[in-house]
C-alpha cells in the first residue's frame, strides 16, 4: 500500500503490481461476460451478430462499473440492459440516417420486436393500427420537443403500453 510518504520507487512498484493483477482480471471478465451476454442475447431472440454488438456495447460500461466497485453480476445486468437500449436506439437512428420518416423508423423497432419474439418461439405482438398510429404520434411529439432518440422511442413504447393496458381493462 502506498501513502503520502511513499517514495517514487514504491509508487511505481505498487502500480506495476496492481496492473499485473488488474489485466488478467479484466481479461477474465471480458471472456466470461462475452459468453454470458451472447447466450442471454440469443435466448432473448437476438441474432448472433446482434449478440456480438450487445457484447461490444456492454463491455466498457461493465468494466468501468466493476472498477468502480459494483459487484460483477450487478454490473453485467446493468451494462447488458443499457446495451440493449443502445442497440435498439441505434436501429432507430440508422433508419433516420437512411432517410426514413420518424414513423417508419419507429416501425423498424416494432419489426425488431417481432423478430425477437419469433426467434424466441413466441407469438409476435400484433398491435392494432390505432395503437401504432398513436405510438408514432407520441414519437413525433417527442421529436418536436427536441427530446433525444431514446426519449422519442420511450414515448412511443410508453404509448403502446398505455393503450394495450387500457384495452385489456
Amino acid at each position: 500500500m502506498i501513502d503520502k510518504n511513499s517514495t517514487p520507487e514504491q509508487i511505481a512498484a505498487y502500480k506495476t503490481d496492481a496492473m499485473s493483477r488488474f489485466i488478467p482480471a479484466v481479461a477474465h471478465l471480458d471472456e466470461a461476460s462475452a459468453r454470458l451476454i451472447r447466450v442471454r442475447a440469443e435466448a432473448e431472440g437476438w441474432s448472433a451478430s446482434q449478440a456480438e454488438w450487445l457484447d461490444r456495447l456492454a463491455k466498457a460500461p461493465l468494466i468501468q462499473a466493476v472498477v468502480d466497485g459494483t459487484p460483477a453480476p450487478e454490473a453485467l445486468e446493468q451494462a447488458y440492459a443499457q446495451a440493449r437500449r443502445d442497440l435498439t436506439i441505434a436501429y432507430f437512428d440508422n433508419a433516420l440516417a437512411e432517410g426514413k420518416t420518424l414513423f417508419a423508423a419507429f416501425l423498424t423497432l416494432i419489426e425488431l420486436e417481432r423478430q425477437l419474439a419469433e426467434r424466441r418461439g413466441e407469438a409476435a405482438p400484433d398491435y392494432a393500427d390505432n395503437i401504432l398510429l398513436a405510438a408514432c404520434e407520441a414519437v413525433q411529439v417527442a421529436a418536436e420537443r427536441g427530446l433525444s432518440s431514446e426519449d422519442q422511442v420511450s414515448a412511443g413504447f410508453g404509448m403502446i403500453r398505455k393503450l394495450v393496458a387500457a384495452r385489456g381493462n
